[in-house]
């Protein structure tokens, strides 16, 4: 019974694992979005606009004459305009005076992959001119204004690169309207930040922000059609925040044209495993008034897009998911880090292991002493696990005899098994149970080793260079395997011959599956199958003795 329960469990885990792998879980659409329409140039809002770009629409709460029409409405010609670098601790940014957009937006901090002379994180993953990230739109009476086609003038004390040091540093863009205003769109950096502010202003008569119906902000992500990428099981593509829930795109929409979202929009950008582009009001309350869009306007981009009532002033988030960090904008900008169904474990164990690396210096030792710590948590559970399974081994002969003895009746065999395990107090299941208290606390470790960006590229020793990523000799997943199997052989076998043979297949099948999970999540493992063993071991000892 013990074996059927263990080898139950086990294809349980295994089946889960698979599951997940082949048939990720569908994200339920939020009921925050609007009905799902397709759009076309054809059918494009007929508001009158004085300059045509590809900045995402309203609302659909707002009336057509006062909302921003789809990007696809008119192809946007090439404006020429200079560059401006701005300089910061942590990244290198681009802005172009032509639409005042982002060409570039460097991490210094992160590579593209573990090789020592992989290339700095490159953010903005735009080819095309006419599609780069930060075009804004701003709509006064029934004149929609958008800043693609505009070549600012920059204020920048007369220089084209600006560095962040010990104070903030401001990029002033203007350009004159043919209505006799001035559009200012103005950039706000500052020091040791992954944020910045942007703000658009009408300047020239008195109160002309006042007649500022609305403004929009958009970011633009490249889709790089028919590239081959490692497959990751972790969502990649728009993403928002409305109506305290996350809202990602399911497979069927992302062939959608337009989507509107309503609500209150915290956010909107666009994610991957370990990094964001998101956009959100400068001020929190703001997000109340707030709409999003998410939109196509080729099929190798992809645009998100916020809006807000009267003359918006953004907040733009370009960096990594570090969940700590991202808490602090007090808008659940923090929800992008993606820990999944296990996140109420998987969170607390990623937060014990930054502690632990705070003073080892190595998220590999981190993973050892959490194992470690997890372990003393559970010894109480554990050690009346293995008791109960050393019992059981010392009484192999007489079980061996009763399946002797009522070989033909099978229901006596069962009930006489029972009063023998009752009368030496053991429990044929008790060996489930560390494997059992396990499965939460593996699932929770796996999900959050596969998104914190802490982990990410984390080296352990010698050749486990990245603990997120597999072993690349499979030498800690084989040893892991060998633990199981001498596990195995201290556990007491019961059962038939053919249960005892499948389950010999078990740590062949466990280090099968193993071998492409990252190193981290291995190392876990197979540090705590050597602690099962030795505590297994005692235990088995005195009990003998």
């Amino acid at each position: 019974m013990e074996k059927r329960t263990i080898l139950a469990i086990a294809l349980s885990l295994a089946v889960l694992m698979g599951y997940q792998y082949i048939f990720p879980p569908k994200k339920p659409v939020p009921q925050t979005v609007t009905a799902v329409k397709q759009t076309s140039p054809s059918s494009t809002a007929t508001t009158k606009e004085t300059h045509p770009a590809s900045a995402p629409a309203s609302a659909s709460t707002e009336n057509t004459s006062s909302s921003l029409p789809s990007s696809a409405s008119a192809p946007v010609p090439e404006v020429k305009g200079e560059d401006i670098t701005i300089d910061s601790d942590l990244y290198t940014c681009v802005i172009n005076t032509a639409g005042g957009v982002m060409k570039k937006f460097t991490l210094k901090k992160y590579r593209r992959d573990i090789a020592p002379d992989s290339p700095q994180l490159e953010m903005v993953n735009v080819v095309k001119a006419s599609y780069l990230p930060l075009a804004g739109r701003i709509a006064l009476g029934d004149q929609v204004f958008s800043d693609r086609r505009f070549r600012y003038q920059a204020d920048a004390n007369g220089s084209n690169s600006l560095k962040i040091s010990d104070r903030q540093v401001e990029l002033r863009l203007t350009h004159p309207l043919e209505n006799g205003l001035v559009l200012v769109k103005k950039y706000v950096f500052y020091p040791g930040e992954y944020y910045f502010d942007l703000s658009y202003e009408l300047q020239g008569d008195k109160g002309a922000n006042a007649a500022v119906s609305s403004t929009c902000l958009s970011w633009s992500h490249e889709l790089f059609p028919g590239v081959k990428k490692k497959k990751s099981y972790v969502y990649s593509g728009p993403e928002a925040y409305v109506n305290g829930k996350l809202f990602k795109q399911s497979k069927k929409q992302k062939n959608i044209k337009k989507m509107e979202l309503e609500g209150q929009v915290n956010w909107i950008g666009y994610t991957s495993k370990y990094f964001l582009a998101a956009i959100m009001p400068r001020e929190p309350e703001a997000a109340a008034n707030a709409a999003g869009v998410i939109e196509k306007p080729e099929s190798t981009i992809v645009e998100t897009g916020m809006k807000l009532k009267g003359a918006g002033s953004f907040r733009v988030f370009v960096g990594p998911k570090e969940f700590d960090y991202l808490k602090k904008f007090n808008l659940a900008l923090d929800k992008s880090v993606d820990f999944g169904w296990f996140g109420i474990i998987a969170r607390p164990l990623v937060q014990l292991l930054k502690f632990f690396n705070r003073y080892l210096h190595n998220y590999g030792l981190a993973i050892i002493l959490v194992t470690i710590l997890i372990k003393l948590v559970f010894y109480p559970l554990s050690q009346k696990s293995y008791q109960s399974m050393s019992k059981m081994k010392l009484i192999q002969p007489k079980v061996a005899k009763l399946k002797e003895k009522y070989k033909d009746d099978k229901a006596r065999q069962q009930k006489e098994m029972m009063d023998l395990y009752r009368t030496h107090k053991v429990n044929p299941f008790g060996g489930c149970l560390p494997i059992v208290v396990q499965i939460p606390v593996f699932f929770g470790l796996y999900r959050g080793l596969m998104v914190a960006i802490e982990l990410r590229h984390a080296p352990f020793f010698w050749w486990i260079q990245d603990l997120a990523a597999k072993d690349p000799y499979y030498v800690t997943p084989i040893l892991m395997g060998v633990t199981m199997l001498l596990q195995q052989k201290m556990s007491p076998t019961t059962g038939d011959a053919m249960q005892a043979k499948m389950m010999l297949f078990m740590p062949i099948i466990f280090t099968f599956m193993f071998l492409n999970f990252p190193a981290g999540l291995v190392l876990y493992w197979l540090v705590n199958n050597v602690l099962s063993i030795g505590q297994q071991y005692m235990v088995m000892k005195k009990t003998e003795a």
